[in-house]
C-alpha cells in the first residue's frame, strides 16, 4: 500500500485540485490519502469531507497546532495498520508539489532505498513561481544544514515532498529512549532526517518540480520564527 500524507492549514482554494490530481495519477495503484485539517479556519475540512471516499482519510486537529504535529498525527495513524513492505509519501497541500514524480519516488522505494527526497537541488529540478528571496534563504539555510549535518546524499534537508519505506518509519516509533517527534513546525522534516539517520537508511534525491504558480493563498512559513527554531533545534542536538 502506499500512503499519501498531507497536512493542511487553511487552503481552501488548493485541497479539491490536489486530492483529485491525486487520484487521477494513481487511479491503477493501491493507494490511500491520510489527510490531516490542522485546524483550519476556512472550509478546508467541508471540502475535504465532501470528497471522502474508501481512499481518503480525514483526520483533523481542533485548532492549528502546526506542521511538525500534522505529520506526528498522520504518521502514527499510519503506524496503526502499515505493512513492512509499504511506502510513505509526504507532501504538501497546496499544489506546489507536483504528483507526477511521486511514483518515481515509489520506485526507488521499491529498488532498496529507505528514504527519497524530492530535492530542489537535484540535477534536473524546476521551480517556478518561487520569489528570489525565497530560493536564497533556502539555498543558504540548506548549505548550513550539510556543513553541520553533513548527512550523505542530502542536499534538500527542508524538502517536505519525501517518500519512505514503512520499515524506517517504524524504526522511529519503535525507538524507546526518545520521543519520535518533538519538533511543532517547519523543522520536523529537518528532525526527521537527523534522527533516521542514526538508522544508517540508503537516501536519494530525485528533481522536484516546484509548482509556485499554481499555490493560491499565502505561505505559512514565518521565517523569522522557523529560523530561530532551526537554531534551538541545531544547538540542542548538538548538545545532546
Amino acid at each position: 500500500m502506499n500512503y499519501i500524507l498531507t497536512c493542511a492549514y487553511n487552503e481552501e482554494k488548493n485541497v479539491y485540485e490536489q486530492i483529485n490530481s491525486l487520484r487521477c495519477e494513481f487511479k491503477d495503484k493501491n493507494y490511500k490519502i491520510i489527510f490531516v485539517n490542522d485546524g483550519s479556519t476556512d472550509n478546508t475540512k467541508e471540502i475535504v469531507n465532501s470528497l471522502k471516499s474508501d481512499d481518503l482519510i480525514l483526520l483533523n486537529h481542533n485548532k492549528n497546532l502546526g506542521l511538525g504535529c500534522a505529520i506526528k498525527t498522520g504518521l502514527q495513524h499510519i503506524c496503526s495498520f502499515a505493512e513492512e513492505n509499504d511506502v510513505v509519501i509526504t507532501m504538501d497541500a497546496d499544489n506546489t508539489h507536483d504528483v507526477k514524480i511521486i511514483r518515481l519516488m515509489i520506485e526507488k522505494i521499491n529498488c532498496g532505498y529507505d528514504i527519497v527526497i524530492a530535492s530542489r537541488y537535484a540535477n534536473g529540478a524546476i521551480q517556478i513561481g518561487v520569489s528570489i528571496l525565497r530560493r536564497m534563504l533556502s539555498f543558504f539555510a540548506n548549505k548550513f544544514f550539510k556543513i553541520i549535518f553533513n548527512i550523505p546524499n542530502v542536499k534538500d534537508y527542508t524538502s517536505g515532498y519525501r517518500a519512505y519505506s514503512y520499515i524506517v518509519i517504524k524504526k522511529l516509533y519503535d525507538k524507546k529512549e526518545e520521543k519520535p517527534i518533538e519538533e511543532k513546525n517547519f523543522v520536523i522534516q529537518l528532525e526527521l532526517l537527523v534522527k533516521m539517520i542514526t538508522f544508517n537508511p540508503k537516501i536519494v534525491e530525485v528533481p522536484i518540480f516546484l509548482r509556485y504558480d499554481k499555490k493560491y493563498g499565502k505561505s505559512k512559513l514565518k521565517i523569522v520564527k522557523t529560523a530561530l527554531s532551526y537554531i534551538k533545534f541545531i544547538v540542542k542536538t548538538n548538545l545532546l
